[in-house]
C-alpha cells in the first residue's frame, strides 16, 4: 500500500486513514475490473478492441483518460503485486473504479436490437469490466 499519511486512534489501535482508503479502493477495483490481463490483451488486439474508446488525442481534447491507455495500465497492474504499484498505478486504479462505476450506472443497453454490443458494452470491456459476469 502507499505511504502512511494520517494516524487516528481507534480502540487503542493506531490506524492510517490512507491505508484504509487504499484497502477499500483496491477491494472495489478487484470486484469491478473482472477481466484478466490475458483477456484484456486479447480484446485490445481485436478489430473491435482497436476501435473501442477514444483515441489519446480525442481523450486529451476532452480532458479525460483514454480507454486504450486504461487497458494497458490494467495489464501492467495485474502483472505485478499490489505492493509494487506506483503512484500512477494507484491513480489509474481510482480512474478505473470511477469510470466503470459511472458507466454501469448510465442508462442504455449493452446490446442493440440486432444483438450487437453497444458502445457502452465495448467501453466497459476496454476499461477491464466484462458486464456479462
Amino acid at each position: 500500500m502507499r505511504g502512511v499519511e494520517t494516524y487516528i486512534k481507534i480502540g487503542g489501535y493506531s490506524v492510517t486513514l490512507k491505508e484504509d482508503e487504499d484497502k477499500v479502493l483496491l477491494r472495489k477495483w478487484k470486484s469491478l475490473i473482472n477481466m484478466s490481463a490475458s483477456e484484456l490483451k486479447k480484446f485490445i488486439a481485436t478489430d473491435e478492441g482497436k476501435e473501442a474508446g477514444l483515441s489519446r488525442k480525442e481523450a486529451s481534447e476532452q480532458g479525460i483518460s483514454s480507454g486504450q491507455d486504461s487497458a494497458r495500465a490494467i495489464i501492467r497492474m495485474k502483472s505485478k503485486p499490489v505492493a509494487q504499484w506506483t503512484h500512477d498505478d494507484w491513480e489509474w486504479c481510482r480512474k478505473q473504479v470511477n469510470f466503470v462505476t459511472r458507466m454501469r450506472g448510465n442508462k442504455g443497453k449493452l446490446y442493440d436490437e440486432d444483438g450487437n454490443k453497444t458502445r457502452k458494452h465495448t467501453s466497459l470491456l476496454l476499461w477491464g469490466h466484462n458486464p456479462k459476469r
